[in-house]
């Protein structure tokens, strides 16, 4: 059965490491969207994140669910989505992610499948599911689209990536089930295209980060000690890396669930900063990220039931 920060007042000190160098940069706690609930604008258990070229907010609101859609500023707008296996329904929609084509797409955790929509909500089609009705998925946590209209999928109970053609059609299975070794996933959860076109995945249960190419080939592996993905608290360890978003400039930002944590690493790995607030200031259980234009960083919030944004002050 499927189951599924130190300066408060003024902001969040982020300290970025250049070799031996360090330059300190300030981003401020700016203000939370959201509360518990079901009401408009309010979440139970929100998932995934995503931004879209207009800087329109998007989040799956997990429990509720639906697809809530806020301005920039986290103003409410619309939402969409009822409970059900139909056209437009949704089932507990996890991790989502704006494709190149403008359209959001929504890994549905309990319907087995990814749903397309446009940016009003309104329902495309559906990815992953075979001629017969069945599935290629076993509860699909996270999905992301590259330049060319590529559709991969992190399959959290078979341990894999599946990718699909911009028209729909399985292409391949990337990774294969295991623990430690380079290409090996356990419970992946979600996973973004890095700069130079590869996939950065949230390898959750392995308690890391791994970068493969879009033809599954392993490149590298960061978490713990060798990337292995030893458990801890120490920065570039996780204890469950849950989301991840990669920034115009190639920064990884990734979630780190049970430290209530995000860790912003550069593109080969190197921890640059990592953010953790305190008090009303503190995140729990944190699931996704998604970086805006201004640089601005949007944090979900899972154990608070709201959206975080941190402002830079540069």
């Amino acid at each position: 059965m499927k189951r599924f920060c130190a300066l408060t007042l003024i902001g969040l000190l982020i300290v970025f490491a250049a070799g031996s160098a360090y330059a300190a940069r300030i981003y401020s706690f700016d203000k939370t969207v959201g509360k518990e609930g079901k009401a408009f604008g309010e979440f139970q258990g929100p998932i995934g994140i995503a931004i879209d070229s207009d800087g329109f907010l998007y989040v799956s609101d997990a429990e509720n669910n639906r697809i809530q859609k806020f301005s920039a500023d986290g103003t409410f707008l619309k939402a969409w989505g009822s409970e059900g296996t139909g056209q437009g329904q949704l089932n507990r929609p996890m991790h989502i992610d704006m494709g190149p084509d403008g359209n959001l797409y929504v890994a549905e955790y309990l319907n087995d499948r990814v749903q397309v929509f446009d940016r009003e909500g309104r329902f495309l089609r559906f990815i992953g599911l075979k001629p017969d009705g069945q599935s290629y998925f076993d509860a699909p946590a996270g999905v992301a689209v590259d330049s060319k209209g590529f559709v991969y999928v992190a399959d959290f109970y078979h341990h894999q990536i599946q990718k699909f053609s911009p028209q729909g059609k399985f292409v391949a299975s990337l990774g294969t089930p295991g623990r430690a070794w380079a290409g090996k996933l356990h419970y992946p959860t979600d996973l973004a295209i890095s700069r130079d076109g590869n996939l950065i995945i949230a390898d959750a249960y392995n308690n890391r980060i791994q970068k493969m190419s879009t033809d599954g080939k392993p490149l590298e592996q960061w978490g713990g000690l060798w990337g292995f993905g030893i458990p801890g608290s120490w920065r570039g360890y996780f204890k469950v890396a849950t989301g991840i978003t990669v920034d115009r400039e190639g920064s990884i930002y990734a979630v780190d669930f049970y430290n209530n944590r995000l860790q912003k690493l550069s593109s080969t790995g190197k921890v640059l900063a990592v953010f953790q607030g305190q008090g009303n200031e503190s995140l729990k259980y944190p699931t996704d990220v998604a970086v805006d234009a201004k640089g601005n960083i949007w944090v979900v919030d899972f154990g608070h039931n709201r959206i975080v944004r941190l402002r830079s002050l540069l």
